[in-house]
């Protein structure tokens, strides 16, 4: 893997904030090559997606997760607690215009003040004690990104009106050398609606569009809005459609740069943490929530 310099310790540094990352990435582009537009063409663009999100390579990514959870009320917004997290993703090129990645979520909870971690919390707003268990979700499956479009092959023949096939037209802008992707999700009816989470993705254009590189350095930051009408949310006495969770992430270079007192919890709650999903037995995720909904049998 050729080494990334500058800019790897520009976006390691700067991931704690959406405006600090972006301003790390002007000030860290000086000497770079200048990209003057980007690719229109879906086949360039899935390539670009590929190595801003992931690599090309057949490897494990690690994007480092935090964030914080926010109700909000009619005459308030009230910060309930954080989290902290990662997300590993272990991809493949099937071919010269495919890839499949499994990913792998795993977060725990924390005091907004001391970035403790915590295993219950009590609401201020109603006072009731809720558990807060590790958030533990695995995609064996594989989502597979193509020029027409991305998409988990169940979610897909559950819904074929929403994962069309069409060309991909990704929403992304450059300025200077930082490109700037933007993206939402409604999700279909799996989940209680209204709900949909919006990120904003940041990269290197020298990087991406370097052909010597497998994959570039990354920073995300975005809103997850969810409909709250199911446990916790709705013990806390938070009204249905106001639970906000902020998030952000930075793209590590290794596993091991994850936070210490977070791997090792990680680890110890599950021997499959550095293990592909691929590998998992029975149904995948997204398998057993349709049957559990009653839209697959």
């Amino acid at each position: 893997m050729t080494d990334k310099g500058v800019s790897r310790r520009a976006f390691g540094s700067t991931a704690a904030g959406l405006g600090a990352a972006t301003a790390g990435l002007v000030g860290a582009s000086e000497g770079r090559a200048a990209i003057s537009s980007l690719p229109t063409d879906p086949v360039e663009q899935l390539h670009a997606m590929v190595k801003m999100m992931g690599t090309r390579a057949e490897e494990r990514v690690v994007w480092k997760t935090k964030g914080k959870i926010f109700a909000i009320l009619p005459d308030d917004v009230v910060l309930l607690y954080g989290m902290r997290g990662s997300e590993s993703t272990w991809w493949r090129q099937i071919d010269d215009t495919t890839y499949v990645r499994y990913n792998s979520t795993m977060s725990f909870f924390t005091d907004p003040e001391t970035d403790e971690f915590i295993e219950e919390f009590t609401s201020p707003i109603n006072g009731v004690t809720v558990k807060l268990p590790a958030s533990f979700i695995r995609h064996k499956e594989g989502e597979w990104f193509t020029p027409m479009g991305t998409y988990y092959g169940s979610m897909k023949t559950a819904f074929p009106e929403k994962y069309k096939d069409e060309p991909l037209h990704m929403d992304w802008t450059l300025d200077g050398d930082v490109i700037r992707r933007q993206e939402g999700d409604n999700f279909p009816p799996i989940i209680p609606q209204p709900s949909i989470e919006y990120a904003s993705m940041f990269s290197w254009a020298s990087e991406v569009f370097d052909p010597s590189l497998d994959r570039a350095s990354g920073v995300s930051s975005g809103w997850n809005i969810m409909a709250g009408s199911r446990p916790p949310y709705i013990d806390m006495g938070i009204p249905p459609g106001n639970v906000n969770w902020h998030f952000d992430a930075v793209k590590l270079d290794d596993t091991e740069q994850l936070d210490n007192d977070y791997l090792a919890l990680a680890r110890a709650h599950s021997d499959h943490f550095d293990v592909s999903p691929e590998l998992d037995e029975g149904p995948s995720f997204f398998e057993r929530i349709l049957k559990l909904r009653g839209i697959t049998k």
